[in-house]
């Protein structure tokens, strides 16, 4: 995950854990390939949630996150605790959590055909670690184009939001 997400994601993990919502990340960065399998599934039906068109995901940038808890109903209040944080779910896609303009930046960069962060990784790397793709955060940063835009890091203002 790219910094801005991967700090604020870890404070809403430990958020739950607090709240005894046995917090589990399922999906963090993904591949074009990842997404592309993915998206397939949903085509087919066999896909719970709503899967982005490879290229078009917020995943494969590195600017989103899945997460599920337990009990599942208060996924909900999860999400409305990570509104208030100041970034972006909806209830179409529940298990979702992103960067504020996340996917209208993905949307962008996928009509333009500009290289996923996660195939960037690949190509630097050779392969995206388990460990990275399912819970940990990519230790690099991107200095390039392919990071959206953000003028103050979610973090930032969830300590705003705190103090």
């Amino acid at each position: 995950m790219v910094p801005e997400l991967r700090d604020a994601a870890r404070a809403l993990v430990d958020a739950c854990g607090v709240a005894r919502l046995n917090p589990r990340v399922t999906s963090c960065l993904r591949s074009r390939a990842e997404q592309t399998r993915l998206f397939r599934r949903a085509q087919q039906g066999l896909q719970k949630y709503p899967v982005a068109p490879p290229g078009y995901s917020a995943h494969e940038y590195g600017w989103a996150f899945d997460l599920i808890v337990s009990p599942f109903d208060a996924i909900s209040d999860v999400g409305y605790t990570w509104i208030q944080w100041g970034g972006a779910w909806n209830d179409s896609d529940v298990v979702h959590f992103e960067l504020p303009g996340a996917a209208a930046e993905a949307k962008r960069l996928g009509e333009s055909e500009q290289k996923p962060f996660a195939d960037w990784v690949l190509e630097k790397y050779g392969e995206i670690p388990w460990w990275i793709s399912v819970a940990l955060p990519v230790a690099t940063t991107m200095k390039s184009s392919q990071q959206a835009p953000i003028t103050k890091s979610l973090f930032e203002r969830i300590l705003a939001s705190i103090t």
